[in-house]
């Protein structure tokens, strides 16, 4: 009998042999793994330094806008959510300059320039977790870890 086989099929069926023959080493996947981890160190880790929703205001009426400040050694990064339910964040960088500002979120990354005053803004923004990456005019890159906003 003459059995025709995709290539996709072959592919599996080379993978699963040699999976089974010769596994990969655990340690070769831990250091593997590990060293995925350093493909960001060039880039500088924004720490948060503020956040209003442990300010605990008091008696303020109505929602007030979420800020959340992030610092690091060359940019502060100031970010505000002004409207909940579009979930529209809008931010400054300071000292203000140009730069190229990406938001990471569930649904994928998105990518907008700041102004000459720093500002830029985001709109519809999945709920969950975000984390901003500013790259500066000199080339350098500032991380914010990752915030429910």
């Amino acid at each position: 009998m003459n059995e025709h086989i995709t290539d996709d099929e072959l592919v599996e069926a080379i993978k699963a042999g040699l999976e089974h023959a010769d596994p990969v080493p655990t340690s070769a996947l831990e250091a593997a793994k590990a060293a995925f981890t350093w493909r960001t160190i060039d880039a500088e880790l924004a720490e948060l330094v503020y956040d209003s929703a442990d300010a605990g205001l008091i008696g303020v009426r109505g929602e007030a806008a979420r800020q959340v400040t992030f610092r690091s050694p060359g940019v502060e990064i100031e970010v505000m959510v002004v409207d909940e339910r579009a979930r529209r964040i809008v931010g400054q960088l300071v000292p203000p300059q140009q730069a190229t500002v990406e938001i990471h979120t569930s649904e994928g990354v998105r990518e907008q320039g700041s102004d000459s005053l720093g500002r830029f803004s985001f709109d519809s923004i999945a709920p969950g977790p975000v984390k901003l990456s500013v790259q500066t005019a000199d080339g350098s890159t500032v991380v914010t870890e990752w915030t429910i906003i």
